[in-house]
């Protein structure tokens, strides 16, 4: 249950519709989109392509042949009978092919997750992609893609290889919206009355068993199905060779999100090579209907098998080395170009055990606003559960940064205790700075690894804040205040702290609270802004004032109005101008404040992480 809650806590901080970039392209080949004429390569056939079967012509009766792989590297065919025509699906401008499969193999299997792409042929002219099924089904019944809507998603062409940026108006919580869209598909899927895009399966290799689950719910909202195996893909240093056979229609393609010592790995059919260009899978990576520019390593696939099973039969598929990248995900298409390498983040994860031992796990994870988060969550808890028993009184300590081109490294810190190994909510702490800079469009290509060190203690060490007590309430400027802390641990143990903190010698005398809280309480007293940030750096500065959630601050203030213009919190401003800050009515730089920070200071940590706030009223006397 905490796991779960720690999801629900990352989810909210990363957003479905922003995304990140940057490019390398492979030395041999010109660069893709840096801007230049290579990054304007449309797609050099049209509908019209002779070597394309006309929709209009499409009848029932009509036979064919579609190519996909059964196991291994070997393309092979089954047969196709249309049966129809479903025009204006699955959207008014578009029309599904229908059609019954036919021979050993898929009638052993029907359709299965993996399918996705395998191009159909009449009368040797391509007809489209398989694509979509309908759930418990007892014949393999398939809705084929047309190649015509896959080619006119591409029509406009673009830059392919550039990624989302960000900076996308008014950004969707993900829980929110899969949380609209699950049960709807859950429900269509149990009553198998409705067709659905065939499922992608998810290669996930080297994880405990218990890590995907508080993410597999995520990961079916956006058409995915995780399966076991498929062999973690190495960490490639340069794209594989390219040939006639690279990619060809009906080879496997996977796409790489998380490869390492951790694999995640998403498999569909290729449907259709022009030169190094790629369409595949026939629908949306992400449903319901693709996120655009993007840049992921793209691999040719091994499939080890196909496994029957009777709610949805699926591939099994080991990724080999990357040959290109996918750079468009499209509502009937993906579209890929090889010979581009497409940038990833690596994360290396140091786990020093309970028990003395130290463990180093090393992997990389695509660069995007939505995914990016996610993915470091997943790795760094699948490293800590791999190395940590998950039942018990626990502490684990994490700290990490970071590193980023052109900026200061970002570092964080987090430090939790439960009963429960709370693995997936020390990943929030690597998540959440990830998430910012990746949503903020200035991080773009610029994160250049990341590091986390985490030290398991086998006893829960958390403490709660009881007590704050002062030698004296009325003070003089400049004065040296002595405090008192009393907290209680898990244990029911009191622990006492004495602290001294200086009032400052310019402070306006009056009345002011001291406040002793933890990093949580003081981020929501005392927020610290990075929206207003113009560069990396001061981004990276913003984050680095962040409060750490693991340590106790004190804080003296006072009730009065003041604004916050750059980074600067400034007391005493004139009521004209406070009157126009945060005004809808005139536009002013800054934003209002409700108090004045006086002091702020942070306590060294201690052996228990001390969660809570206790405040006193004191008076600053002439």
């Amino acid at each position: 249950m905490a796991d779960r809650g720690a999801w629900r806590l990352l989810a909210c901080l990363v957003w479905l519709m922003v995304g990140g970039g940057g490019v390398r392209a492979h030395p041999d080949r010109a660069p893709v989109g840096d801007g230049g004429s290579a990054a304007r390569s449309s797609l050099r056939v049209t509908a019209e392509d002779p070597r394309f079967f006309p929709l209009a012509a499409i009848k029932p009766g009509l036979t064919g042949v579609g190519r996909t792989v059964f196991q291994g590297e070997r393309v092979e065919e089954f047969g196709v009978e249309v049966l129809g025509i479903l025009p204006g699906t699955p959207n008014p401008k578009q029309s599904f092919v229908v059609a019954r499969l036919t021979g050993a193999n898929v009638e052993r299997t029907l359709v299965f997750a993996g399918m996705s792409g395998s191009p159909v042929f009449i009368d040797g002219k391509l007809v489209g992609a398989v694509s979509a099924a309908f759930a418990f089904a007892k014949e393999p019944i398939a809705l084929i893609m047309p190649i015509a809507h896959m080619i006119e998603v591409f029509a406009e062409s673009d830059q392919p290889a550039l990624a989302r940026r960000g900076g996308m108006p008014a950004p969707i919580p993900v829980d929110a919206a899969l949380a609209a869209r699950i049960p709807a598909l859950r429900d269509a899927a149990r009553d198998g009355a409705t067709f659905t895009p065939i499922a992608t399966p998810l290669a996930a290799a080297g994880f405990p068993a218990d890590v995907l689950s508080p993410f597999s719910a995520t990961f079916e909202g956006l058409g995915f199905r995780v399966v076991s195996g498929g062999g973690a893909p190495a960490r490639a240093a340069a794209l594989g060779p390219v040939t006639p056979d690279t990619l060809a229609p009906g080879r496997t393609v996977s796409v790489d999100l998380m490869r390492g010592d951790f694999g995640l790995s998403a498999s569909g059919t290729v449907t259709w090579r022009d030169g190094d260009d790629i369409l595949a899978f026939g629908h949306p990576f992400f449903s319901p209907g693709g996120i655009g520019g993007v840049l992921f390593p793209m691999s040719e696939g091994e499939v080890v098998t196909v496994i029957p099973n009777v709610g949805n039969s699926f591939k099994l598929t080991v990724p080999k080395a990357p040959v290109g990248a996918m750079t468009q995900d499209r509502s009937a298409a993906i579209r890929g170009r090889l010979g581009v390498m497409a940038p990833m983040i690596p994360v290396t994860v140091e786990v020093k055990s309970a028990l003395g031992a130290a463990r180093r796990y090393q992997f990389e994870i695509v660069e995007d606003a939505f995914l990016s988060p996610i993915l470091a969550n997943i790795g760094v808890a699948a490293s800590l559960t791999a190395t940590e028993r998950s039942i018990g009184e626990a502490t684990l300590r994490a700290e990490g940064r970071v590193e980023l081109d052109g900026a200061p490294p970002v570092r964080f810190a987090r430090a939790i205790a439960s009963n429960f190994s709370p693995a997936t909510g020390v990943g929030v702490s690597v998540a959440q700075p990830l998430a910012t800079l990746l949503n903020s469009g200035l991080a773009n290509g610029k994160v250049r690894s990341i590091h986390v060190t985490v030290t398991a203690r086998d006893a829960r060490l958390n403490a709660a804040l009881e007590g704050l007590w002062a030698d004296r309430l009325r003070v003089e400027r400049g004065d040296r205040l002595r405090l008192t802390l009393l907290a209680r641990n898990a244990s029911g143990q009191t622990l006492v702290e004495r602290v001294a903190v200086t009032i400052p010698a310019d402070a306006r005398p009056g009345l002011a609270t001291l406040l002793v809280g933890d990093g949580r309480i003081m981020d929501a007293l005392d927020p610290v802004v990075a929206g207003s940030a113009q560069t990396l750096g001061q981004l990276a500065a913003a984050l680095n004032r962040a409060h750490r959630p693991d340590r106790l601050y004190i804080r003296l203030y006072r009730n009065e109005a003041g604004a916050v213009i750059g980074d600067e919190a400034l007391p005493a401003l004139p009521a004209s101008y406070l009157a126009t800050v945060g005004s809808g009515r005139v536009k002013a730089d800054g934003r209002p404040l409700s108090t004045v920070t006086l002091l702020k200071q942070e306590l060294s940590p201690g052996e228990c992480d001390v969660t809570g706030r206790q405040q006193l009223d004191i008076e600053i006397l002439p």
